[in-house]
Formats: C-alpha cells, structure tokens, sequence
C-alpha cells in the first residue's frame, strides 16, 4: 500500500469513527443552525441548475443547499455520515462516498452553478501536502461555470484546535484567490458554542 492510500484509509477510519459519534450535534444545536440560516443567506439570491458539496457529512447542512439547486451531489470519504444521509430522502441530492482529493465529487460533470466546501479543508490541509490542497482548489475553479459560486466557510478559533487558527484558515482563504477565484462577499459569523467563542470566515467566490 502507498503512502497515499494509507493516508486516505486513515482519513476514512477518522471519520466514519467521528460520525458515529458525531460530536458536533449538527442537527440539534442551536449554535449550528444559526450558523447554517447565516451560510445558506450568503448564496439565496439566486437559484442554481449544478451544485457539488464536497464534506456533506450526514447531510445536516444539505438539507439548506437543497432547496437553492435543481440538481445537487454531495460528497464525504465516511461511508458512515453518507450512509446518514441518503435516509433523509432529499429528492434532487445525489450522496457519493468520495475522498475530496480525488475524482468523484461532481466535477466531471460541469460545468458547475454551486461547490459549497465547509469546514473541510483544515482536515484536508492536515493530513496531506499543499500541493494536493492547492491542486483540488484548481480543480474547483476549472469545475465551475464562469459566474459560478464556490462557498467556502471555515471556523477558527485562537485556542484549543490548532487546526481552527485563524492564521491557518486565512492562508487556506489566500490560496483560492491565488488560484484564479474573485471575492464576491465575505463575512465574519461570530457566536459562541457551549461557552467557547469562535468566528466563521465565509468566502463567497466567483470564477
């Protein structure tokens, strides 16, 4: 076995070990619908034909993308969170096993409307080279439709998680620019989540 596919059994045990406890109680906490209703406001002036989740997890914050896509794949490496989610039984959402780091996740079938990428890439950025990170962000911009909206949101926070540190999820924002994308809108959710502050950077580009 290579060391990549190591590395992508690992992120695979990770995860489906994670959604089977799933820690962050998507659809029960307060804190995340608020977080959702702030995202999916980001994106509801328009409506789209494509659009690709990549890290859907069990689908909580699916269930807000749907109604704005006529067709829409969501992805995640853990069969556990996608196994969850095909029982919402969301009629225009296509769920796929997929590591984002290969093909798989919708690309291949632009061009697309819509990617919403959340809280994902600091995991990605984790666990495999820049190269691999900067090369899925190319990927997402040549998958998209010119116009079309890539929405990143990445939590930090400054103690705790080094994963979160703003300093991280800032450098993983410069990245998408550097790749091609322009800034339509930007925002900086704060709110706090069972006593701990944190921000959300939400990045709405456009190719």
């Amino acid at each position: 076995m290579s060391d990549r596919d190591k590395i992508n059994a690992e992120m695979r045990s990770f995860f489906d070990d994670l959604w089977r406890k799933d820690p962050w109680h998507f659809n029960t906490s307060d804190y995340e619908q608020r977080r959702f209703a702030n995202l999916t406001g980001l994106i509801a002036d328009r409506r789209y034909r494509r659009g690709v989740e990549i890290g859907c997890g069990a689908g909580a914050f699916t269930r807000h993308l749907a109604p704005l896509v006529d067709r829409l794949v969501a992805s995640d490496v853990s069969a556990e969170a996608v196994e969850r989610a095909r029982g919402l039984g969301l009629a225009n959402v296509e769920f796929r096993i997929v590591n984002a780091l290969a093909k798989g996740w919708g690309d291949e079938e632009g061009p697309l409307d819509l990617i919403s990428f959340n809280d994902t890439i600091h995991y990605l950025g984790w666990r495999y080279t820049f190269f691999d990170v900067a090369w899925l962000a190319h990927r997402m911009f040549e998958a998209l439709a010119p116009g079309g909206r890539l929405l990143m949101a990445n939590t930090e926070n400054k103690s705790g998680d080094y994963l979160l540190l703003p300093f991280l999820v800032r450098s993983y924002r410069d990245l998408f620019v550097n790749v091609g994308f322009t800034v339509e809108r930007e925002q900086e959710f704060r709110d706090t989540n069972k006593g701990v502050e944190y921000t959300v950077l939400a990045s709405v580009f456009t190719r």
